[in-house]
């Protein structure tokens, strides 16, 4: 046979009748074999396999440490053994989250390798099923022997023996705890850094050492190295969940750094494990916590440390900490908890459909003795069980027993926010009516507040707004109070009231503003008229993000540069007023830049920015741009509106023009051309206001713009002309008109041309005259054939406007007789559709009509020019 079939097996069939009978007796029948289950341990020897690959991955890592390898420092070490422990408590927010992520220790120079895993027991113990929880020894009984001889050496003092046995038996078996114990020994006051090294490593091999942990982190503690003692107390509390004084050395621990959110999570995890012997820590502590959780709100926490103290030591809670209780229980709407515990703790009857279930309740009877904090949960609870049939019975037993007083209104309050959520608003006024109407007490805001709801929620309107305004005396800050009254008085068509409720007493005062309330103060304000304290109340509410500006020279210089928000010019405002710029808080208050908002607002940017240009909408209405002006300060120079900057700017330049404010006016404008160059609407607007305004800057502005643009130089370059023009520079205003027109004829050009001559030949000291006003009327005929190029002129809609430019022209040049033709042409024109639907701007027949009325006039035909009047001007 060859080796290919060496294993085979060869399986002879034999004949019963070839079986002696001696033989064939041995053999028995079977039955045929039923596979069962066909068990796959691919899983379970992966695990094993995984398990024993991590283990000789640790053994050779505590190797390479104890050998002495350089490139493996001790820290290095210790955070790869423990890189996947975090800290135990599972904490569900976002800042106790942060809190304990702090346990990670940094990586050294030498660089982090890839982390091991843990040993079986710390799998076991976090629930791995690797193992059991505790490491047995692991030595052989040679090695046993060994252990004791390096015990006895110490014992005798003979260190280095001790060692060299020790540093042996971790060569042959370096997962056993007990040589690192010894060394431990061995360096314990000869060297506390090698001492704290195998001290570590003993407790990490050993986790059931409860003494060990406890004594390297009391070491680390001393050395000051806190962060590394809160890892090892991570880490043994993961060994040891069950064992207290570690979770309560820990909390100690993180509250001596200052982590005091991490240290009442760790106290939380602690009490339910405290033993009844300790109930008074367990208790003090219990109400620490839940003291420290109630005030940040997290009511399910607070609740967790009461009941966790409550398992471990329930009967020794006073009333006091009875109350506590059940108050969280309530917080946390667990009121069957609420009347279990009553039934455990006291002696009031209550009778329901199961003794284990209180879905229903029957009937309840309260003791008279009963304590008045214990009957008020009682009945909260009652209530929101949904056993209404006894809020008769309850209300009386209320009133009865519960003696008031103004310490105990309170206890009336609680039970009437609980009807209120049960929408029984007749019985919680019922219940408040000895505060309201009795003389025991003076009855408080919230009380009055409380009846308005209820009163309101059943439609007794008059009562309700007594009520409200009985609030808005006692407690003028309660703004809730204020937009209901307001909004319940605007029902009732009392407008006036409605705005009166709306004022804040905080607006002479320096208190923050509510937006809200000025908002709908606004908008009540304009709806009946009174339109000055409209936009006061506006100007108030869009300038509260805002510099305040005192005077035009801050006016003039939050507007130096022209953009929306310039923070330079704000700080150039600050210095003018001769502020210290070390008075930082000072500065705050002035600084829109620093400073925050204090008032409380649920507007959007975009209300805010519908309101100002309704703002400014009505001051033009009313013509008064001087308030529109101020409004558009308010929001230049904030950054809330950055979003609408560019339409703002806009609004800016047209309010201060209107106010005759060219200066501003120019400083925004010439950053709108800046940005849009050939927009022909800004250079319309830059000549309305070189018409009106007095400076001197436009035309050197000009010069500047045409050099940075010298592509889009058409629009600046008639611009620049109708500035000669206007400054009277006909000669330079020819210069520069002849050039364009003959680059790209325009009836405007040569209507501008002709107006330059016509007002040479006005100059008393012109050579040429009468060639000055034949260029005019040359110029003026140019104008009218480009003017209506493409139609016949009969038939052109600017046919008026023709006649009446040229009609002007000769009446300039005093050549009357050719004025009244065109004049009167420009009356009889046939009026075309486009000028009759909007003849108030397109109509120009009032103006053709006065001139021709001042031919008349002068020429002493004063019968024609007062026909002309009659007809055509009389408004």
């Amino acid at each position: 046979m060859d080796s290919s079939d060496s294993n085979e097996v060869l399986i002879e069939e034999i004949d019963s009748n070839d079986v002696p009978e001696n033989e064939l007796g041995q053999f028995q029948e079977t039955e045929p074999l039923h596979v069962v289950d066909i068990i796959d341990c691919t899983a379970e020897d992966e695990t094993r396999r995984g398990n024993f690959e991590a283990d000789e991955e640790e053994g050779a890592l505590i190797k390479r440490y104890v050998q002495g390898v350089q490139c493996l420092e001790f820290p290095d070490f210790c955070t790869k053994l423990e890189a996947s422990d975090d800290d135990e408590e599972g904490i569900g927010e976002d800042d106790e989250a942060k809190a304990d992520s702090k346990d990670e220790l940094p990586s050294t120079s030498t660089g982090r390798s890839k982390p091991l895993p843990l040993p079986r027991d710390a799998q076991a113990a976090s629930g791995s099923g690797r193992g059991g929880g505790f490491r047995k020894t692991q030595l052989s009984p040679a090695l046993q022997g060994l252990m004791g001889e390096a015990n006895l050496s110490f014992a005798y003092g003979r260190y280095e023996t001790a060692e060299r046995i020790c540093m042996e038996i971790i060569r042959q078996n370096p997962l056993a705890s007990e040589p690192f114990y010894t060394l431990a020994e061995i360096y314990e006051n000869r060297d506390e850094v090698k001492f704290l090294n195998f001290s570590t490593l003993a407790a990490h091999l050993n986790p059931q050492d409860r003494d060990m942990w406890i004594r390297v982190s009391d070491l680390l503690v001393q050395q000051g190295n806190l962060a590394r003692a809160r890892l090892i107390y991570t880490k043994a509390i993961k060994m040891l969940p069950k064992v207290y004084q570690l979770r309560l050395r820990k909390a100690q621990l993180l509250q001596k750094m200052g982590e005091t959110s991490a240290s009442m999570f760790t106290y939380l995890k602690m009490l339910p494990l405290m033993p009844p012997e300790e109930w008074k820590m367990c208790l003090s502590t219990a109400k620490n916590v839940a003291r420290y959780f109630h005030v940040l709100e997290k009511h399910t926490l607070a609740l967790e440390a009461m009941e966790g103290a409550y398992s471990v030591c329930g009967v020794r809670f006073t009333l006091e900490d009875i109350n506590i209780y059940l108050e969280l229980l309530i917080l946390n709407k667990q009121y069957a908890k609420v009347l279990r515990c009553l039934r455990e703790r006291t002696n009031f009857e209550l009778e329901n459909d199961q003794e284990e279930s209180l879905e229903l309740i029957y009937f309840c009877e309260i003791p008279d003795d009963y304590v008045p904090e214990l009957r008020a949960k009682l009945c909260v609870s009652l209530i929101h069980m949904r056993a209404h049939h006894l809020l008769g019975y309850l209300i009386q037993n209320v009133q009865e027993h519960i003696a008031l007083t103004a310490d105990r209104v309170e206890l009336y309050m609680d039970i009437t926010e609980a009807l209120m959520q049960e929408h029984k608003y007749a019985e919680a006024i019922a219940l408040m009516s000895p505060i309201t109407d009795g003389d025991t007490v003076e009855c408080p805001a919230f009380v009055w507040l409380r009846q308005a709801e209820c009163l309101r929620h059943l439609n007794r309107t008059n009562e309700a707004i007594q009520c409200y305004e009985k609030v808005v005396q006692l407690a003028p800050f309660c703004y809730d109070a204020r937009f209901t009254l307001s909004a319940l008085l605007k029902q009732q068509g009392r407008h006036e009231e409605a705005v009166q409720a709306l004022e804040q007493p905080g607006e002479t005062e320096g208190q923050p503003l509510i937006a809200r309330l000025l908002y709908e103060r606004c908008v009540m304000l304009q709806q009946i008229g009174r339109i000055e304290e409209f936009l006061d109340v506006g100007y108030a509410l869009l300038s509260r993000h805002s510099i305040k500006l005192y005077n035009r020279e801050e006016m003039m210089a939050a507007a130096n540069g022209g953009s929306a928000y310039n923070a330079d010019s704000l700080k150039t405002i600050i210095q003018m007023r001769t502020m210290a710029v070390d008075n930082v808080a000072e500065q705050e208050q002035q600084d829109p830049t620093k400073s925050t908002a204090t008032e409380a607002s649920d507007l959007t940017v975009k209300d805010e920015f519908n309101l100002f240009l309704e703002l400014v909408r009505t001051a033009f209405k009313h013509r008064m741009y001087g308030a529109a002006e101020k409004i558009c300060f308010a929001t230049v120079t904030t950054k809330r509106f950055t979003y609408y900057h560019h339409e703002i700017e806009r609004i800016m330049v047209l309010t201060c023009y209107f106010n005759e404010d060219c200066a501003i006016a120019f400083s925004y404008l010439r950053e709108l051309i800046a940005k849009q160059p050939s927009h022909i609407n800004l250079w319309n607007m830059l000549s309305l206001m070189i018409q009106r305004g007095d400076e001197v800057r436009y035309y050197r502005y000009m010069r500047r713009l045409m050099n940075r643009h010298p592509v889009d130089t058409k629009p600046m370059r008639i611009f620049q002309g109708h500035y000669h023009l206007n400054c009277g520079s006909f000669k330079y205003a020819l210069n520069i008109y002849m050039p364009i027109l003959r680059e790209n004829p325009d009836p405007l050009l040569a209507l501008c041309i002709a107006v330059a001559f016509n007002q040479l030949a006005l100059q008393k000291k012109v050579l040429r005259k009468a060639a000055a006003v034949s260029q005019a009327v040359a110029f003026g005929n140019r104008y009218m054939e480009l003017r209506s190029a493409g139609t016949e002129l009969g038939n052109c809609a600017a046919q008026q406007e023709i006649y009446y430019n040229i009609g002007r022209i000769y009446h300039q040049a005093n050549i009357q007789h050719l004025a009244v033709v065109y004049y009167e042409k420009a009356l009889a024109v046939p009026v075309h559709p486009l000028i009759a639907e909007h003849d108030s701007i397109l109509g120009l027949q009032h103006e053709v009509a006065f001139n021709l009325h001042l031919i008349y006039r002068a020429n002493g035909n004063k019968w024609k020019a007062r026909q002309c009047l009659m007809r055509y001007c009389v408004v």
